[in-house]
């Protein structure tokens, strides 16, 4: 509505009793439009001014955000009372939305088969004009007064009005473009059996913890291994040996990987063979170093998203092996001296979090 319509609307009201403050109590921040404004527009929009106890209106604008207007809307037209949340971008839409909302309760308000109320005729707003000059005379009686115009149309509120939780927002600022997920690696957590030969002085078996990073076709492991001690006879000395040992792999994810996997694998195994020897030399301890190459190839299968059976055989070739030597009668005796290939089974079940996409 423009300044002058305003204008000439607020000249119209101040024909008829205004209503008062306790009828109509309005609040808002300093830029915002004031009660007169709501009034003069309730007015054109109905066709009639608000008459004093006709209704009580309670409006209260706040500012919640940048370009983000709250109303708190409580009416109270003949005992129907209404209470509205209106949230807008601008002070002049919550106006705009509030007199809507007014209008309709009034209107509501009629008894049906009751006459429209009678417009309120275009007021003229007189010119200032300045002191020396007089005041024109008509030259012929004026005109009857026409047909009152009909009252300036008010576009619809628009879609920020609507009645919403306070917290919300429009519908551009909930749904900001989603970045594409980043192609972040799973893990994986895995306890295995074992059974080996070839290590130490005959089969054992042994207990194995894994762990690592799975990627779409890659998986990388981190082992912890022992293997329980294995003990032999050699001339006439008891000799007792275990491994103790820690590994990195890398394997290639061959197959379905949801549902079936293959993996291929490299890796490097370093640790200590723990010895012990009791006979004719007494007791005698030392740890021999290990150090070994391994190629293997696995198996994991699904049972839950997150569960698979495992089982994996690897084939280790010693870079680095603990000889156990005494000395005896002036000459070195070998008492135990690990194969330079061994071989190694490990059935587990492992616990996954997640998988790259």
């Amino acid at each position: 509505m423009s300044g002058a319509s305003v204008l000439l609307l607020l000249g119209a009201l101040a024909q008829v009793p205004e209503p008062s403050a306790d009828d109509v109590t309005w609040s808002a921040p300093a830029r915002c439009p004031g009660r007169d404004v709501l009034l003069a527009k309730v007015a054109a929009r109905r066709g009639r001014a608000l008459e004093p106890g006709q209704a009580r209106v309670v409006g209260r604008a706040t500012v919640v955000g940048p370009r983000r207007y709250r109303l708190d809307l409580d009416l109270d037209v003949r005992g129907r009372r209404d209470s509205r949340t209106l949230v807008a971008r601008s002070c002049e839409a919550l106006v705009d939305a509030a007199v809507l909302v007014i209008t309709l309760a009034l209107d509501a308000d009629r008894e049906p088969g009751s006459p429209s109320p009678e417009p309120i005729p275009d007021a003229t707003v007189p010119e200032p004009t300045a002191p020396a000059r007089p005041a024109p005379q008509p030259e012929a009686p004026l005109d009857p007064v026409p047909e009152p115009a009909a009252p300036p149309a008010v576009e619809p509120a628009p879609p920020d009005t609507l009645t919403r939780p306070p917290a919300a927002a429009p519908a551009g600022e909930l749904a900001p473009p989603m970045p594409a997920p980043r192609n972040r690696p799973g893990g994986f957590l895995r306890l295995h059996g074992l059974g080996e030969i070839g290590a130490l002085p005959g089969p054992t078996g042994g207990v194995g913890l894994a762990g690592g990073l799975l990627w779409k076709r890659f998986r990388l492991e981190l082992h912890a291994t022992y293997l329980a001690p294995r003990t032999d006879d050699r001339s006439g000395t008891e000799v007792r040996a275990s491994l103790v040992a820690g590994a990195a792999l890398g394997c290639v994810r061959l197959g379905n990987r949801r549902v079936f996997e293959l993996p291929l694998c490299l890796g490097l195994e370093a640790g200590g063979i723990p010895l012990a020897a009791d006979g004719p030399v007494g007791h005698k301890t030392a740890v021999g170093r290990w150090f070994a190459g391994s190629l293997g190839v696995g198996a994991a299968m699904r049972v839950h998203p997150r569960v698979a059976l495992f089982a994996m055989l690897q084939g280790f070739a010693a870079f680095q092996r603990g000889t156990f030597v005494v000395r005896r009668g002036g000459a070195d005796v070998v008492l135990f001296d690990p194969g330079v290939g061994s071989a190694r089974l490990a059935l587990g079940v492992e616990v996954r979090f997640g998988e790259s996409r």
